[in-house]
């Protein structure tokens, strides 16, 4: 072995994460020291094996699907798997898929690395709890200002409808505590919506298929509201989100957006490719809002559809708080661009995380030496 590649096999041996590298047919052909200690099995044991055979069975079809758009496209990509040693608990790592090229720059196999994120998951699930705690108060105080105007009103109809014999009179009290009983409802429901977002679970997400049920899911709306529905959906790779989360997300844009069109319009939905995230946008032709509307659009209890704490109180509710909240606890950021009589441009913009370039480089290279 000559002196460079017993410089890169070392390296190779003594990275401090899982390093395999593949052949086409997804078998072992070299393992680096982590390896043999992480799966419990000697080197020669691993090697010719199905690498698939090491994955645990629920990640197994999505991580088949990664490495093989890996040697097809010739782009490094990545996601997460668990993986459970024995009897251990199970852990969350990172899996990250890269094609190895001969001199000629054929792909000739792929080079997999594992780094355990297990820890990291749960110090980001911690943060996300701490931020909740921190925003908690004011939350607190709104939803208590609400409920008092909410029970308030209630006692003052009450109150002037028990002296009264007037059935009329009853039956105009009874409504209204009626619409009040709904108000409070509905900011319960919304509440639990963005309480039930700190036990979401992510996974492998195909955004491309997500994308093609959300335009189903309100294509019939747009058709009954007389509204044009434009779609442009590029292919991104498969990335590690909550769906349900994100579908509501979506399906929460679009109804905002439809309701801003009550004459018609035009709804655009685009997804495309931007580097390394994937950007997400809904375009609507609608009334659209004011500058002032939109300094506060993501306050709790905020609407576009009435005032903020106080006015109309049937059509406040938490709305694009619970949108900006979702989003950034999957890594993402929301922006909104919006003129009066002109319509509303939302964007999302979702990370795809990849390959670190020096990673790949040191990988490849000891990959070619063996």
């Amino acid at each position: 072995m000559t002196d460079i590649a017993a410089y890169y096999q070392q390296v190779f041996d003594h990275l401090g994460f899982v390093c395999i590298t593949l052949d086409p047919d997804l078998k072992v052909r070299a393992c680096n020291d982590f390896a043999v200690r992480q799966f419990g099995r000697p080197a020669a044991e691993l090697s010719g094996r199905p690498f698939l055979d090491l994955v645990d069975e629920p990640s197994r079809e999505a991580a088949s699907r990664l490495i093989r758009q890996t040697l097809e496209r010739g782009e490094p990509d990545e996601m997460e798997i668990k993986y459970a040693k024995d009897d251990e608990r199970p852990q969350t790592f990172v899996l990250i898929a890269s094609p190895i090229k001969d001199e000629q720059g054929t792909i000739v196999g792929a080079s997999i690395s594992m780094r355990d994120i297990s820890e990291r998951k749960r110090l980001s699930r911690e943060l996300s709890k701490a931020r909740r705690m921190a925003s908690l108060g004011k939350v607190a105080e709104a939803v208590a200002h609400l409920f008092n105007n909410i029970l308030g009103g209630m006692q003052t109809g009450i109150d002037a409808a028990l002296p009264s014999d007037s059935p009329r009179e009853l039956r105009r009290m009874l409504r209204q505590l009626s619409q009040s009983i709904s108000r409070a409802t509905r900011i319960t429901q919304q509440l639990a919506a963005f309480a039930e977002s700190e036990n979401a679970v992510d996974e492998a997400v195909d955004l491309t298929h997500l994308m093609a049920s959300f335009i189903e899911k309100i294509r019939g709306r747009c058709e009954k509201s007389g509204i044009n529905l434009v779609t442009d959906i590029q292919e991104v790779p498969s990335v590690q989100f909550d769906g349900n989360r994100l579908l509501s997300v979506l399906t929460s844009l679009a109804t905002n957006a439809i309701e801003a069109m009550s004459e018609g319009g035009t709804l655009t939905v685009n997804m495309h490719r931007d580097q390394e995230v994937a950007v997400i946008r809904i375009i609507d032709t609608g009334c659209g809002m004011s500058d002032e509307t939109q300094e506060h659009l993501f306050e709790p209890f905020f609407t576009t559809k009435g005032g903020f704490g106080g006015e109309d109180l049937s059509k406040i509710g938490l709305g694009l708080a619970t949108v900006h909240g979702m989003v950034a606890e999957m890594g993402g950021s929301i922006s909104i661009d919006s003129k009066l009589g002109r319509g509303t441009s939302v964007s999302i913009k979702l990370p795809l995380r990849r390959l670190d370039s020096d990673l790949a480089a040191v990988a490849d290279a000891a990959a070619t030496q063996m």
